[in-house]
């Protein structure tokens, strides 16, 4: 992702979005975990970015768009969390990059029943 100012240009790389977008994930309460297909959530463990499982980056005119795939705690309120998560990531994002936030959608994969 690319700022450009005055002093220069300044570039954020998409692992670096999606690792702040990972921690502000798993601290939001109700979530269980980010969710990815089987095989690329394998591919990702082995390669140290299991917090990246889940999260896809786009830039356009609006700003980044976010799309998310969580897998959310039994007997949480899904729509709660969604929110909650999606004012946590914007929040997060802008905070941490500067970067304007277009939309942040949020797809729930799955219910977990363990209990942690």
């Amino acid at each position: 992702m690319l700022i450009q100012n005055v002093l220069g240009s300044i570039v954020i790389s998409k692992d670096a979005i999606s690792k702040i977008i990972g921690k502000t994930t798993t601290a939001t309460m109700g979530i269980a975990s980010m969710s990815s297909g089987v095989v690329k959530g394998i591919t990702n463990k082995l390669s140290g970015k299991s917090l990246q499982n889940g999260i896809e980056l786009h830039m356009t005119e609006s700003g980044l768009d976010v799309n998310l795939s969580i897998v959310i705690h039994y007997g949480a309120r899904i729509y709660d969390v969604c929110r909650e998560l999606q004012r946590n990531v914007r929040k997060s994002i802008e905070k941490y990059t500067g970067l304007s936030i277009g939309i942040i959608n949020v797809k729930v994969q799955g219910i977990s029943l363990s209990v942690n």
